[in-house]
């Protein structure tokens, strides 16, 4: 087993815990967020460092969901089709590092909004928490 494969492992129990977890008080923090690896309607909640985000997973295969966003936290826009493509650190040594179909605490979000075209990507600022729970 080479490195790598431990650690994609460490993420994978991770969350099987968190999940687990999850279901004996409804909401759990998590550091990662793997949109295949959620059930279709779990809810989840996003913060990063100048906006809140809830959803739900519409489609694993794609990381469709229906995401609501917030700048104070409080009134939410209304849902819309948005992708959750990955997570980035930008640009580091020269090269751009990203995790491809996870959304992770410390790095920033890359979103496809009502689409999946380069057009329609938009990449946040750095993700501070996230929480799973089950849809309302």
């Amino acid at each position: 087993m080479q490195l790598g494969d431990r650690n994609m492992m460490g993420h994978s129990a991770s969350l099987l815990l968190s999940l687990a977890t999850m279901a004996t008080n409804g909401v759990t923090e998590v550091n990662s967020l793997a949109h295949s690896r959620l059930a279709v309607g779990q809810a989840f909640e996003i913060q990063t460092a100048d906006c809140a985000y809830r959803g739900h997973l519409v489609d694993r295969s794609t990381g469709e969901c229906q995401l609501a966003s917030s700048e104070d936290g409080q009134h939410f826009a209304a849902p819309r089709t948005v992708y959750l493509l990955g997570a980035t650190a930008g640009r580091q040594a020269g090269q751009l590092f990203v995790l491809m179909h996870e959304v992770k605490v410390g790095m920033r979000m890359e979103l496809g909004l009502g689409g999946l075209d380069q057009k329609n990507r938009e990449v946040t600022s750095e993700v501070k928490a996230i929480r799973v729970g089950s849809k309302d």
